[in-house]
C-alpha cells in the first residue's frame, strides 16, 4: 500500500513540474482583452492590434501586407491613448490619441497607401465633416487669441486659417467646446458654449 502511495505522490509531483515548465498553448498576448475600437477602413485597409510581453502595437494593413506601425505603448495602457480611427475618408483617415480627463485629442492624418502622417505640425481635434472630407483642427492643444483654427480639405489639401471666437477663451477646454454646425462650399458655421450660453459664428470661405 505504501509503495502505491509513493508512486501516486511521485506522479503528482511530476505532473506539477511539467505544468510549470511547459509553455501554455495560449500565449499571454492572447489573454489580453481585444482591442475595442473599429478596425476596418474603406478600401480594404484594416487596423491590426498585437501585443507581446511588454508592448502593444497598432499596425495599418491591407490583406496580408503590413503597411506601417501606427503606434506602440506599454502593455496594459489605455487603448484610446494608443490610438483609434476618428474619421475614415477615401484615401486618408484621422488617427486619434485620447488621454482622457478633458484633455484635447491629438490627431494624425494618415495616408492609407503609406501609413504616413501628412500633417507637418502637431494637430488637435476640433471636429470633422466626413461627407465633405473636411477636418477642423488646431495646432495648439491650448490655443490663445493669437492662434488659428485650421479648416483642412482632405481631398484637395487646401487649408483655411480661421480665428477662434474671442469669447471662447473665457473658459477652459476650448477645443472640446467647439463643433461644426454646418459646412458648405461658401461658408462654415461653428457652434460653441461659453459663459453658460450656446452661441454660433459664421465664416465666409469664398
Amino acid at each position: 500500500m505504501r509503495t502505491i502511495s509513493l508512486f501516486i505522490l511521485s506522479l503528482l509531483i511530476g505532473i506539477a513540474a511539467y505544468s510549470q515548465n511547459t509553455p501554455s498553448t495560449k500565449s499571454e498576448a492572447d489573454e489580453i482583452e481585444p482591442y475595442d475600437y473599429p478596425t476596418k477602413l474603406t478600401g480594404g485597409y484594416n487596423i491590426l492590434f498585437k501585443a507581446d510581453d511588454s508592448t502593444q502595437y497598432l499596425y495599418l494593413t491591407r490583406g496580408n501586407k503590413k503597411i506601417a506601425e501606427l503606434a506602440s505603448d506599454v502593455r496594459g495602457g489605455l487603448y484610446k491613448s494608443l490610438g483609434y480611427v476618428g474619421a475614415d475618408f477615401k484615401e486618408y483617415f484621422v488617427f486619434v490619441h485620447s488621454y482622457g480627463s478633458g484633455n484635447p485629442h491629438e490627431i494624425e492624418l494618415i495616408k492609407k497607401t503609406t501609413g504616413k502622417n501628412i500633417l507637418k505640425t502637431d494637430a488637435w481635434w476640433i471636429d470633422v465633416v466626413k461627407k465633405k472630407e473636411a477636418l477642423l483642427y488646431s495646432e495648439q492643444d491650448v490655443p490663445t487669441t493669437k492662434d488659428k483654427m485650421i479648416l483642412y480639405s482632405v481631398s484637395t489639401g487646401k487649408k483655411r486659417l480661421l480665428s477662434f471666437p474671442n469669447d471662447v477663451f473665457n473658459e477652459p477646454m476650448i477645443l472640446y467646446r467647439i463643433k461644426i454646425k454646418k459646412l458648405t462650399d461658401r461658408y462654415l458655421i461653428i457652434e460653441y458654449d461659453t459663459n453658460g450660453r450656446h452661441k454660433t459664428k459664421k465664416y465666409v470661405l469664398y
